[in-house]
């Protein structure tokens, strides 16, 4: 074979083995880039979910439903039928917040805050821009019917005073079935819609110049404290606040 074949053939063979090694450099490189982006997404979301389950299992959530650094004694936890409900509790007495369904009569409450039993990483995303920080739980309907949001469990210890959670007058007051005595079921026939009744149930030692026609101011008329429900029944809400799981159940129905 000519001189110049051999020199022709030997250069375009190394040719061939420099590009196919070069190829093969570029293919790892790209791998490589490949998997640390990878790990790079696979890290940040198991940080997300990491700092979700934190947020929405932390004590600090359970023991602070709202900020009481930002809400005033009238903050409003919820609407319903044209009508806005105020704490009945004091936000730096509060222990927790959950709603639960309470019968068929019971009107639908549009909470106010934000869901911790809803998803969490959605509500890493989302959070709660309102300057309360309101927090709450929807409580398992526990057999009972009737909507989701029909009550609102208000919890605080036993012997906290509670509050009017709308402006109106208190139409009556009668003894409250879940605990056969020292405790009432206060009703109020709120100004802003004379055609539905807002109820306050476990309360007790009702203020002495509360009763029926008194006129209440939403956050503002103390009408009574809260009962020791806890050492006859296990409340529900025990599972989703500090404490006892005392409360007073707040809800709205139509007038017949």
């Amino acid at each position: 074979m000519p001189e110049g074949l051999r020199r022709n053939g030997y250069a375009a063979g190394r040719g061939a083995r420099r590009g196919a090694a070069r190829s093969s450099e570029g293919t790892g490189v790209y791998w490589r880039r490949r998997f640390l982006a990878v790990c790079a997404v696979v890290l940040g979301v198991l940080a997300l979910v990491t700092a979700a389950f934190a947020q929405g299992s932390g004590a600090g959530d359970q023991s602070l439903p709202i900020d009481p650094n930002g809400a005033g004694p009238d903050v409003v936890l919820a609407d319903v039928a044209g009508i806005s409900l105020s704490s009945p509790v004091r936000p730096e007495e509060l222990t927790g917040l959950g709603y639960h369904p309470e019968g068929e009569s019971f009107l639908e409450m549009s909470p106010r805050g934000a869901n911790l039993s809803g998803n969490v990483l959605l509500g890493l995303f989302r959070g709660d821009t309102a300057p309360e920080k309101i927090r709450y739980n929807l409580m398992p309907p526990a057999e009972r019917p009737g909507p989701r949001t029909g009550a609102l469990d208000v919890g605080a210890e036993a012997g906290t005073p509670v509050y009017a959670p709308v402006t109106g007058t208190i139409v009556a007051i009668r003894p409250d079935p879940v605990l056969q005595e020292g405790a009432n079921v206060v009703e109020i026939k709120p100004v802003d819609n004379p055609d539905v009744r807002v109820s306050v149930s476990l309360v007790q030692q009702i203020d002495e110049e509360v009763g029926p026609r008194s006129p209440v101011e939403a956050g503002m008329t103390e009408i009574g404290s809260v009962a020791d429900s806890a050492k006859v029944l296990r409340p529900q809400l025990a599972s989703y606040a500090s404490g006892s799981g005392n409360h007073v159940t707040v809800s709205v129905s139509r007038v017949n």
